[in-house]
């Protein structure tokens, strides 16, 4: 048995131009609900969900193809135990170290980034909504 989990779809992370105003049509056309914003630098990130589909609408600079996927989240526990097997099989990640960002969501998250086999980017986000 490992001592990690992978729960499923996070979210799926998409460029934008104006990340509240994409919320705000998600929300107003679509029934979805915003639950979290934040400000992370030169970065904006804005969540909206519905049912189980969530989506973070991503600002960081200017954004070259707005719509774009930047990245798939996937939900998972145990990221300290999963990133050490990836990395044991060769996996690379975009940084050294998970990230941990006790102010993010009212519990914290810990995330890394990867690239997978057909040049997707992918999150590892481990947290508590």
């Amino acid at each position: 048995m490992s001592d990690y989990i992978v729960k499923g779809l996070a979210h799926i992370g998409i460029m934008a131009e104006d990340p509240r105003k994409c919320a705000e049509f998600y929300v107003e056309k679509l029934g979805f609900r915003h639950f979290y914003e934040k400000e992370l630098g030169q970065m904006t990130l804005s969540f909206v969900e519905n049912g189980g589909c969530v989506i973070e609408f991503v600002q960081k600079g200017p954004v070259p193809v707005p719509g774009t996927v930047d990245h798939i989240a996937l939900e998972v526990m145990g990221i300290e135990a999963l990133v050490a097997e990836l990395k044991a099989a060769g996996v690379e990640f975009e940084s050294e170290n998970i990230n941990h960002m006790a102010d993010f969501f009212p519990n914290g998250v810990k995330n890394i980034f990867f690239k997978g086999p057909a040049g997707e980017r992918i999150e590892l986000f481990d947290y508590s909504r």
